[in-house]
């Protein structure tokens, strides 16, 4: 049985945008549903999207690249999404990847109750706010997992 069955845990995001900086070689998965969705949202061509955002991921298919900047910076951090405003803000909010929507429920990040707590380094939502209910940290897990397999499979038929 997971830890948070008998463990309750407590999350509010705090849009603090933490979980959009990563390292030099991180990237954002997406679907090629959800890539096509960014695109139509941001009114860009898709070839100037690929071109721009897209990094090609030795068998996954794209991810969203990360970039250096001011901001990255000044905060100590290497990159960060390069749908992030200058302003720290995503720009594609409404319709961001799994990857993002289902953040910090991710199975990686459920194994221990040790592993979730030690996610507070990269978030400062995590044991703040009210209990999360297990259904909903169940629903955010198999979302996650979901897109995955969707994006894994997607990469297997090109």
């Amino acid at each position: 049985m997971a830890f948070y069955h008998s463990t309750p845990i407590r999350f509010k995001c705090t849009q603090c945008s933490q979980c959009c900086y990563g390292g030099k070689y991180a990237y954002v998965r997406a679907s090629a549903q959800e890539i096509e969705n960014i695109i139509r949202f941001m009114r860009i061509d898709a070839d100037e999207f690929e071109t721009k955002y897209l990094v090609k991921l030795v068998d996954h298919g794209y991810g969203i690249r990360m970039k250096q900047s001011a901001l990255a910076k000044t905060l100590g951090k290497q990159g960060h999404c390069m749908l992030l405003s200058d302003e720290g803000e995503c720009s594609v909010y409404s319709v961001r990847p799994t990857q993002c929507r289902t953040y910090p429920f991710w199975p990686e990040i459920l194994i221990s109750e040790e592993k979730w707590n030690n996610e507070i380094t990269r978030c400062e939502g995590i044991n703040k706010g009210d209990v999360v209910e297990i259904a909903h940290i169940e629903q955010q897990k198999e979302l996650s997992t979901d897109a995955e397999i969707i994006i894994n499979e997607s990469v297997k038929k090109d």
